[in-house]
């Protein structure tokens, strides 16, 4: 007899936690109520995935909505996101005032206008907000928290917050820890050695991508790595690194984790580290922090994601346009958009040119980021019960990339003019396709809130 569903998505190869396997989906009241053996299902809707993947729904744990045309992000960037198959995003509240106004606010425009289900980390940056800490997690829902070791003196002028120092990054572990379920993540640069070098090569009369390398070394990210996970270690706090730039912060994680193995440490990269170096003829328009490295760095990651040092891949999406990106390498913008772009280069770069398996991108993409940040068993993968988030993928699809298919405010891509192998072509947020052949087709405002008071797991 065949079982009645709302939704029945056929004929596709599907992702599981343990491996591939030709089934069918029955989804009803926007969960997955069925892994079904082929032809079994009836849906009042019927989605052919013929010939094609069906993974996870992609959970984006790095963006910065906000950063480009305000509180007019979360309709531009989320729909970017369900372009590229993510149906759940976790974005940065930034700001040296209370939060809870803050919150408040980004949740209404984001009510109104998201296309995907959302949460926030906080960047606690003053004592009130470590005071503040634990009704952040039980009454905002913010299970995550975020300490810029490069805010000192005043690289945080531009977003109102003050310097710190280590004294303040060490309570900052201390009050994460008191709250289970909360998640300390590390942006690791040690902004002291920068200063000096940054103002050598200013004074040599550098101006070149290469040149932002130079300013920021691999030293800096690797030096930080270790003292903060000794802190964190001190304290008892989980910690999480994000956007690891390459083999020496990869060492510096796998050298800690052989120290402490008991301790939770976890660490992301970004798809730009995967694919693009400091030689890259892309000049300013590749200014990030930490900076682009060199290809030995990039094959150092890919050994990363395939072994397990790496457990997400998050975008930091940053949806700034082109115009703030030019002029000096000293004074452009740092960041660029890129949540649309996680699954294309995992397909293209890891799947087809080094033999990443699907399961391993679903991992990585998915079910790691939900497990970390408190989203599991609802989100990051295919099981019964679980929302009915998930992604087809054309896997033999090859299309040159261009900034207008990623569908961000920002109007250029880092990929623009590659040909990448292997696209969404359907994304589906809790049995509802919002986004077909490229075009979203869901509706502002469909995206929830994701209330997280705490994490599952950080093993």
């Amino acid at each position: 007899m065949m079982k009645q569903v709302d939704t029945a998505v056929v004929g596709g190869t599907v992702v599981l936690p343990d491996g591939e396997l030709r089934a069918d989906l029955g989804i009803a009241n926007g969960r997955i109520m069925a892994i079904a053996t082929p032809g079994t299902l009836a849906g009042a809707t019927t989605i052919d995935a013929s010939g094609r993947y069906v993974l996870p729904g992609l959970v984006d744990p790095h963006l910065h909505i906000g950063l480009g045309q305000g509180l007019a992000d979360w309709e531009t960037e989320t729909r970017s996101a369900a372009a590229g198959g993510v149906t759940t995003v976790l974005t940065y509240l930034m700001s040296g005032e209370d939060y809870f106004p803050v919150y408040e606010e980004m949740r209404t425009a984001a009510d109104r206008a998201a296309f995907v289900d959302y949460g926030f980390h906080a960047v606690p940056c003053s004592p009130r907000h470590l005071d503040d800490l634990g009704r952040y997690v039980t009454e905002a829902g913010i299970g995550s928290f975020k300490f810029f070791t490069s805010f000192r003196g005043d690289e945080g002028a531009y977003l109102g917050i003050a310097g710190t120092d280590d004294g303040y990054l060490y309570r900052y572990f201390q009050e994460v820890a008191r709250h289970p379920g909360a998640l300390a993540c590390i942006h690791p640069e040690n902004i002291e050695i920068v200063w000096k070098l940054r103002e050598q090569l200013r004074a040599a009369g550098r101006d070149d991508l290469a040149a932002w390398d130079e300013s920021r070394p691999d030293i800096v990210e690797a030096e930080c790595i270790l003292r903060t996970a000794y802190y964190a270690k001190q304290t008892g706090c989980p910690i999480y690194f994000v956007h690891i730039s390459g083999a020496e912060a990869l060492n510096a994680v796998r050298w800690m984790r052989e120290r402490y193995p008991d301790h939770p440490i976890a660490a992301e990269t970004c798809p730009h580290y995967l694919t693009h170096t400091k030689d890259s003829p892309i000049g300013s328009l590749g200014k990030v922090n930490p900076p682009l490295r060199s290809q030995a760095d990039i094959d150092a990651l890919w050994e990363g994601l395939a072994d397990g040092t790496i457990d997400t891949v998050g975008s930091d999406h940053v949806p700034r346009r082109r115009a703030k990106k030019t002029g000096s390498i000293w004074t452009a913008s740092a960041g660029f958009p890129g949540t649309a772009c996680i699954l294309p280069v995992l397909l293209s770069e890891g799947v087809h040119r080094r033999g990443l398996s699907l399961v391993r991108v679903a991992q990585l993409t998915a079910t790691a980021p939900a497990r970390l940040f408190g989203l599991s068993p609802a989100k990051g993968s295919i099981r019964i019960g679980a929302d009915a988030d998930l992604v087809v993928v054309d896997l033999d699809r090859e299309q040159v990339a261009d900034a207008a298919l990623f569908l961000s405010d920002a109007d250029y891509s880092l990929y623009d003019g590659w040909t990448l192998k292997g696209w969404p072509v359907m994304t589906i947020l809790r049995g509802q396709v919002v986004m077909r052949d490229g075009a979203v087709v869901g509706t502002p405002g469909g995206g929830r809130y994701l209330h997280r008071g705490g994490r599952t797991s950080t093993a």
